[in-house]
């Protein structure tokens, strides 16, 4: 725990992946650094909806998100945009 500044034993008995993927380093003697994981486990979601170009910005709807999920949203990530030719 010291070595790697894990804060909580019972990491050691975890399954999380997010945990264990720390460890596998491709040179033995490679430092290792815990990075602390949410609480909550990730859960991805895709969504799509037809918006108007003209009065619309993401930054409304990342405020949107904020604010009605709240702390519990860690990451918003926009991965593609289509626009209709017409």
């Amino acid at each position: 725990m010291i070595l790697y500044d894990i804060p909580d034993i019972r990491l050691f008995w975890s399954e999380d992946e997010r945990f264990l993927k720390q460890f596998i380093v491709p040179h033995i003697w490679q430092k290792i650094k815990f990075q602390p994981l949410s609480r909550y486990p990730p859960l991805i979601n895709d969504i799509s909806f037809w918006l108007p170009s003209e009065t619309y910005s993401t930054n409304d709807f990342y405020d949107l998100a904020r604010t009605m999920g709240g702390d519990l949203i860690e990451k918003i990530v926009l991965l593609d945009e289509f626009t209709h030719p017409k």
